[in-house]
């Protein structure tokens, strides 16, 4: 779906053609992208899975205090993913292309 909007967009501006915009936008795409977006999905995944956890097992004072870990653990998990973005973006840039 992203690759369809973005070919509307190109050839809305551009004199692109259908059979020309895969090839060409494929070509750019380099292995180590793939891998660096299989990386943050399951290393954001394990974090958000984790983190859920934790506060769901630590939970009381019944509904309240489900609400109040669901609260925690969406807070955390972000903090996390943040942390883990830094360093991620760091690892996968120092990797020669």
């Amino acid at each position: 779906m992203a690759m369809a909007g973005f070919f509307l967009i190109v050839s809305t501006n551009e004199d692109t053609s259908f059979s020309a915009f895969p090839e060409q936008a494929f070509n750019n795409i380099i292995f180590l992208d793939l891998w660096t977006a299989i990386i943050k999905a399951v290393s954001y995944g394990f974090t958000i899975g984790i983190v859920g956890c934790y506060k769901g097992y630590n939970a009381s004072n019944g509904t309240l205090g489900i609400g109040k870990s669901a609260n925690a653990s969406v807070a955390m998990s972000m903090f996390l993913i943040f942390i883990e973005v830094v360093f991620i973006v760091q690892v996968t840039n120092w990797c020669p292309r």
